[in-house]
């Protein structure tokens, strides 16, 4: 390997949870069943750590070819399942269903496996560096071409449409103008991570949010049973994220769903930070 690191004598970081039965207790949940920030916190910890540990590092260790560090930027996610299916005291378990290699453009697949049914988080980053302190400079990482994200062959064709699906959703928000649902004033102390980036996680809180006061009556009388995020732009402390919803009904009927569609901007220069499509169902 080309890549350079420190003390990089540590070839096996652990992962939390992952293979190791645990009871989901007050760290786990929210109001509304498992915490899709918490879920998402370990989700990308265990996507990173396995990478690093591939690589013969700690995360915090690894470097690109300049000799910069390498940040893991999430491209996109996904949540999929019932958080209200799990309960304080369910006896649960981590597993790591598909493992972040290049072949696959770096995407993973955590489940949080319980005793009614299972939430499972997918993710897709890339290799990112920084190019001087504001988070708008993120730039992409100098990597080896043996770690650079494959964009053939079968491993690669689910991570491609997502990304593709990503470009669509950007296009469509860069035209929209609708005022806001959500204004959020970015505080490093709040939604920052230990490295200075905006933590994808916080995100999804704001969606919520966001969809609550898009359709309250629907969001808070149904289950979200997925929500998909592609991430653009990263975001500066003091700058102001401005989040709008949009509705849409599928059904008036037992098994209605209403879809709503969500883009985030920075204020400053009103470029797309994230965008998202969740979905909340009536019933199974």
């Amino acid at each position: 390997m080309d890549l350079i690191m420190e003390n990089a004598d540590h070839k096996n970081p652990t992962t939390s949870y992952v293979n190791s039965a645990f009871r989901l207790g007050m760290p786990h949940l929210d109001v509304r069943g498992v915490s899709s920030e918490w879920l998402l916190r370990e989700a990308c910890h265990i996507h990173w750590e396995t990478i690093a540990s591939d690589l013969g590092a700690n995360p915090h260790e690894v470097r690109d070819l300049t000799g910069a560090r390498v940040l893991p930027s999430v491209v996109a996610c996904t949540l999929n399942g019932d958080a209200e299916d799990f309960k304080e005291g369910d006896l649960c378990q981590m597993n790591l269903a598909e493992k972040p290699v290049a072949l696959n453009g770096w995407r993973s697949e955590v489940e949080l496996i319980g005793p009614r049914s299972a939430l499972k988080v997918e993710i897709v980053t890339s290799f990112a560096r920084r190019n001087g302190p504001s988070n708008r400079n993120l730039e992409a990482a100098e990597m080896e071409q043996a770690l650079v994200a494959s964009r053939e062959g079968e491993a690669a064709q689910r991570t491609n449409i997502i990304r593709m699906r990503g470009k669509a959703d950007l296009a469509v928000a860069k035209t929209k103008t609708a005022p806001p649902h959500l204004n959020i004033a970015v505080d490093r102390e709040t939604h920052f991570n230990n490295v200075g980036l905006f933590y994808f996680a916080k995100i999804h809180t704001m969606l919520t949010k966001a969809e609550r006061n898009a359709a309250p009556e629907l969001v808070l009388a149904w289950p979200m049973r997925s929500r998909r995020v592609h991430y653009f732009n990263n975001i500066d402390a003091d700058d102001t994220l401005e989040v709008t919803s949009e509705t849409a009904v599928q059904a008036i009927s037992s098994s209605a769903s209403v879809i709503i569609n969500t883009y985030a901007k920075r204020r400053s220069d009103v470029a797309v930070v994230a965008c998202s499509e969740a979905i909340y169902r009536a019933g199974l």
